[in-house]
């Protein structure tokens, strides 16, 4: 069962942590917010020093992950909401609107055939120690989490371009930590509430110097972040660096600086502007590039692909049929990948076997 409920746990802390990342990484400069403010904290936060490590703490105690939003500075929050903006606008609106209508054939699907799809997969792994029903407890986890993010903001590329990051946390945001919390209680002793939330009250963090508007604070008692390094060390660009909106959750001392009134940390500000130009750059230029037409229509016809074969699973009766359907959307998928003038989007094979030729290393 573990693994199952590991693989769920995974996938919602990788899009919160992506979601982090975005917040404190990277955006475009000197642009006007295009949206209106989000609404003012519903309790007053804490305000010196120390908040840079008491606020995300009350974060996790209360699950709001809009307190993240709150704690950047007005300039760097319309920093982000410009990067998310032009991030959008940069991608092809039929193959977003698309992907998203893959998304939510998928969460419904499992939601809808839980008991085929359980059987399948114990079929296809030769047994696990997994009762049938905790397994369909993980999968309507992650279908929920799919249609969270389908129904949200990010679901349509006509909402997404003009999106509120704010108003996203706070409303998609808490949504996927109660699915944290639910797939939590999946495992035995529920960690995230004994092992995790319980473990916030030993963290003590002391304002040891401050002149100002710069500060050095002390960290001691942190528990480590589940999977969150582990997480972003899979990311690409993320291996050898940190993530800048989960630096200040450490042990030990550091820098913190205050920023049109906020505290962040001071490493946090320095690379700041670095950071905006690199992502600015990479979003206006090579993403935009990324894909020409011809790309743009072999990706469009294996989501079709995967959407027939979605259908076909969606009317399933049986496991054979449910089996047959989906082998149906990956064998279409991998037709439509291979098309094109240059052999498609896969030219020198997937690596995988009869689907061309694998690098010495994965044979």
């Amino acid at each position: 069962m573990k693994g199952y409920i590991h693989l769920t746990k995974n996938v919602l802390l990788s899009t919160l942590a992506m979601g982090a990342m975005i917040l404190a990484g990277c955006s475009q400069q000197n642009n006007e917010p295009q949206i209106e403010k989000a609404a003012a904290p519903k309790a007053q936060l804490p305000g010196g020093a120390d908040s840079v490590v008491l606020i995300p703490i009350k974060l996790l105690e209360e699950e709001d992950p809009k307190l993240l939003w709150e704690m950047l500075p007005p300039s760097y929050q319309t920093d982000v909401t410009n990067l998310i903006h032009s991030f959008v606008n940069n991608m092809d609106q039929q193959l977003w609107d698309k992907l998203f209508e893959v998304l939510s054939q998928a969460g419904l699907l499992l939601n809808d055939k839980q008991d085929l799809i359980t059987a399948m997969i114990e079929e296809n792994l030769g047994g696990t120690d997994a009762l049938p029903e905790e397994m369909q407890q993980s999968l309507e986890t992650m279908g929920k989490m799919l249609q969270t993010l389908v129904e949200s903001d990010l679901g349509k590329h006509a909402t997404a371009k003009g999106m509120d990051p704010g108003k996203f946390l706070d409303e998609t945001g808490k949504e996927l930590f109660k699915l944290i919390a639910e797939t939590s209680k999946l495992e035995e002793g529920d960690p995230w509430n004994t092992e995790i939330k319980t473990k916030l009250k030993d963290i003590k963090v002391e304002i040891v110097s401050q002149e100002s508007d710069t500060a050095t604070i002390s960290v001691s008692g942190m528990p480590d972040l589940p999977d969150i390094d582990e997480l972003t060390a899979q990311l690409p660009g993320f291996d050898d660096s940190e993530l800048p909106g989960l630096s200040m959750l450490r042990n030990g001392e550091q820098q913190v600086i205050k920023v049109e009134g906020k505290w962040i940390p001071k490493a946090m500000a320095d690379e700041w502007k670095d950071n905006m130009s690199e992502a600015s750059e990479m979003i206006n230029n090579d993403l935009k590039n990324m894909l020409g037409p011809e790309e743009e229509k072999q990706v469009m016809n294996i989501m079709n692909a995967v959407q027939m074969g979605l259908a076909g699973a969606a009317k399933a009766k049986t496991q054979q049929e449910l089996q047959m359907a989906m082998m149906q959307a990956v064998m279409g998928a991998l037709m439509s990948a291979g098309g094109g003038e240059d052999g498609g989007l896969f030219q020198d094979g997937l690596g995988l076997p009869g689907f061309g030729d694998p690098d010495e290393e994965n044979k």
